[in-house]
């Protein structure tokens, strides 16, 4: 009677705890139909294998849809936190500024190429030169300048009171734009033929003079402007994520991403994942199985008695 007793509960207790076993292997085992002769074993291969494109396809629309929906990034992405850092971004990089050694020049030769990065300077002075000599020629302002210069002359010596007094007064506006529109030419030619010169060799120096500037003292005058350097960078950064954030999830199919992803996982894969996952649930199925199993035996015993 005894014996009975104990026996009917560790058997029920084993068999939960086998059968629990083996059905979560099963989930997952085998990775590979199986077959005798040309008949194919039931339940092979595993349920998670056999069903992995719709299992995979299922997980992308519940994480692109509720975990990375455009609504709850926008909100993460906004947060105070985050909105923090970027504050403390900025004021940390000036800092950081205020403390070096270098100038521009060896900073940047530091991080990348020294070639390029001369070539980048040359290139820059280059671009904007280009671009003041293209709208000094484009802009014709030599007729403009030569007017207010006879003007100017004019007025001067008609209130002299002197003999070019008379002269200058026979200058009327039409005689003004007559002796103009020639001289106003010849400015505008010798600007485009010199412009480019010019403001090549003064902006090459500039560009010279900003490069070799000790990035300490760049970190300074910054420092005075770090609240609003703090605003502007936080305000780039909201109208991004505000304006571009549906674009961007529109190109980025995050769905499809994690789908082919899962896919791409062979059966040993995916089933490291499940596991690294859900270890104790699965775990605690099993034993909780082996438990219902101990008390349907020991119901058993008791019916039986």
């Amino acid at each position: 009677m005894n014996i009975q007793l104990i026996a009917g509960p560790i058997m029920g207790l084993i068999i939960g705890y086998i059968t629990n076993s083996i059905a979560i292997k099963m989930l997952l085992r085998p990775y590979e139909a199986k077959y005798i002769g040309r008949f194919k074993i039931p339940f092979t291969p595993g349920l998670i294998p056999k069903e992995k494109g719709r299992i995979a396809e299922t997980i992308g629309k519940v994480i692109s849809g509720e975990l990375l929906s455009s609504d709850t990034l926008r909100d993460t992405l906004l947060s105070d936190k985050l909105i923090g850092g970027i504050k403390n971004m900025v004021s940390g990089g000036i800092d950081r500024l205020k403390k070096s050694k270098h100038t521009l020049r060896q900073s940047l030769y530091e991080k990348t190429d020294k070639e390029l990065v001369d070539n980048m300077a040359s290139r820059m002075t280059a671009d904007i030169t280009g671009l003041i000599h293209d709208r000094l020629s484009k802009f014709n302002f030599g007729t403009e300048i030569a007017k207010k210069v006879i003007t100017s002359t004019r007025d001067k010596y008609a209130e002299s009171g002197s003999l070019r007094a008379v002269f200058a007064k026979m200058v009327d506006d039409n005689m003004i734009n007559s002796m103009a529109e020639p001289l106003g030419k010849t400015i505008d030619r010798l600007v485009s033929e010199n412009s480019e010169e010019i403001v090549g060799g003064a902006l090459g120096g500039e560009v010279d003079r900003i490069m070799d500037t000790k990035l300490s003292a760049l970190g300074e005058r910054l420092d005075s402007e770090k609240p609003r350097l703090e605003q502007a960078a936080v305000d780039i950064y909201r109208r991004t994520i505000e304006n571009d954030l549906p674009k961007i999830l529109a190109v980025v199919d995050i769905a499809k991403i994690v789908e082919d992803k899962i896919n791409g996982y062979d059966a040993r894969m995916l089933e490291d994942l499940v596991f690294s996952v859900m270890k104790k649930e699965l775990s605690a199925i099993v034993w909780l199985g082996a438990l219902l199993g101990f008390i349907m035996g020991f119901a058993n015993v008791l019916i039986s008695l």
